[in-house]
């Protein structure tokens, strides 16, 4: 997924006097490497992220002798330094070491996928992913991004927005993807519905061809953050009716066990 080109992010803050506008540029370039595109060059990097090449090359140069980057011939890769970035927020998030190995479990009796999200813009994140052996290298795994509007992990977080957040959210996501929306906007819609009646959003082959997807929302925490999780099974593996009759309520099952398990482990900052 491309992210967004910084000058499109910056006309909303053209005019804000405290927007560090070198910073927003040096984060960009950070953010622009995927599973997909490991290492790049200042020109691939300035491409993707809207800058100049020149622009591109100091920024790649600072963030090299800073340690977050690695240079390797003609072309950067991410340093390991990025890695201590996201350890304390992953590390405070002490639901998600107490629902490892549940989530493991459900991921190896279905011979799918088990995921944990946020919302990131019109975006999802995972914050963690179990699956089974097999899958090891086709599944998606912590940091990987996809579209809120396409997926059940999707429908089941922004089943927990309220109203005003979730009109705002759909403005943005109806914004930059019209298209998508015209094709994907009522099944998203259905999804959050289904999220708040029954506890959570089925979908048949549609973000990831051949795989049956159920979403279910988690919590809502004291930052005003929400959480999900998702469970995804390759088509081919189910037997007719399994996935409604039986891995969808495992997956409601575990997501109320997640809550009930959170709430016990006295993190103040977990729920409101």
């Amino acid at each position: 997924m491309t992210p967004i080109k910084l000058e499109a992010a910056m006309k909303k803050d053209e005019r804000d006097p405290d927007f560090a506008t070198t910073l927003a540029k040096g984060l960009t370039i950070l953010s622009a490497f995927r599973p997909d595109r490991l290492r790049m060059s200042n020109a691939e990097l300035a491409e993707i992220a809207g800058i100049t090449r020149p622009t591109a090359a100091r920024l790649t140069y600072t963030l090299t002798k800073m340690g977050y980057l690695k240079a390797e011939k003609s072309k950067y890769r991410l340093g390991w330094r990025v890695v201590s970035l996201g350890l304390p927020l992953l590390s405070s998030l002490r639901f998600l070491q107490l629902a490892k190995p549940s989530v493991d479990r459900l991921a190896q009796d279905v011979g799918g996928t088990v995921s944990i999200g946020v919302i990131d813009s019109t975006n999802f994140m995972y914050l963690e992913t179990a699956r089974a052996n097999e899958n090891i290298w086709s599944s998606p795994d912590v940091g990987t991004v996809g579209p809120l509007l396409r997926a059940t992990v999707g429908h089941a977080l922004c089943s927990l927005l309220n109203e005003d957040e979730l009109a705002a959210k759909i403005e943005a996501i109806r914004r930059k993807s019209p298209e998508d929306w015209k094709t994907h906007g009522n099944a998203f819609l259905k999804g959050i519905d289904d999220c708040r009646s029954s506890g959570a959003s089925i979908i048949k082959g549609d973000w990831v061809p051949e795989t049956n997807s159920v979403g279910a929302p988690l919590f809502r925490n004291a930052d005003g953050e929400v959480f999900a999780i998702n469970c995804r099974v390759p088509i081919h593996r189910l037997r007719p009716g399994q996935f409604e009759e039986e891995i969808a309520p495992r997956l409601k099952s575990l997501a109320s066990a997640i809550r009930t398990h959170a709430a016990h482990a006295k993190d103040d900052r977990l729920f409101k």
